[in-house]
């Protein structure tokens, strides 16, 4: 193969990594934000919740709090590859949410 057709190839290879990333944010927005979404329906959860689950909360905001620390001191960044692996889950979303609109009855 010559250089120009390796450079297509990896341009090809590249667009079409981005645009699976692409739409599994778009999709996974979509999940969260619409009317009937995730959100609405978590927050939804939480209003119904009695006293007794509020306690539950405690160690799931500590969690949060400890992996959003981990995310954005750059822990995660020098032991792991995180950010690759965010990568390969949004363009595996992307092609969820792709085949589902093409092939069966929409997002």
């Amino acid at each position: 193969m010559d250089q120009q057709t390796r450079q297509v190839i990896k341009f090809t290879i590249a667009l079409v990594c981005f645009i699976l990333a692409l739409a599994g944010v778009v999709g996974l927005a979509y999940k969260i934000f619409r009317p009937e979404g995730w959100l609405v329906q978590a927050v939804s959860r939480v209003w119904d919740l009695q006293l007794n689950y509020s306690i539950l909360t405690i160690p799931v905001l500590i969690g949060v709090f400890l992996l959003g620390k981990a995310l954005f001191s750059g822990v995660l960044e020098k032991k792991s590859k995180f950010g690759n692996f965010m990568t390969y889950a949004f363009m595996a979303l992307g092609l969820y949410f792709i085949v589902r609109v093409l092939f069966f009855d929409g997002v």
